[in-house]
């Protein structure tokens, strides 16, 4: 079917060039359009052979960039999670339930993500720092309370 397309559109886009060259312009363009037309059905449609073979490395391809994708993603994902809890942009310091909330959610999240275990234990050695910097402050605000009365 697609070389019998193919064929039918190079037919017909050579008589469209015999319709201009007698000075036909309108049919000319007709013939070129259903030229294009023809052409257009044939390059959609695929083999049989060639689209088995083609489909497996195509996906495989596909899915190592998507996999890529959503590794990066993942990171990004977390390292905002981090970076919005380290006190940029923030005016109170967060709990350390805020910290526990997020770390779950983001756990849940990248399990699903292709991420190394080294990277994982990265994300989670930056979530015990906040918790440390967390419980530091606590305690220093602790005296400072203390310290008052």
């Amino acid at each position: 079917m697609r070389w019998v397309l193919f064929s039918a559109g190079i037919i017909l886009a050579i008589f469209a060039g015999y319709m201009f060259y007698i000075d036909k312009i309108s049919a000319g363009a007709a013939w070129l359009a259903l030229s294009i037309g023809f052409l257009c059905f044939a390059t959609r449609l695929k083999a049989d052979k060639d689209s088995d073979s083609e489909s497996e490395s195509e996906s495989e391809s596909d899915s190592s960039s998507v996999n890529n994708d959503l590794h990066d993603m993942a990171l990004l994902i977390a390292d905002l999670a981090v970076s919005s809890l380290k006190n940029i942009g923030r005016t109170v310091p967060p709990a350390a339930k805020e910290i526990g909330e997020l770390e779950g959610r983001l756990n849940k999240f990248l399990d699903s993500m292709p991420l190394d275990k080294n990277e994982r234990e990265e994300i989670a050695d930056e979530f015990d720092k906040l918790r440390n910097r967390t419980r530091r402050n606590e305690g220093g605000r602790a005296l400072i309370r203390n310290s008052r009365l």
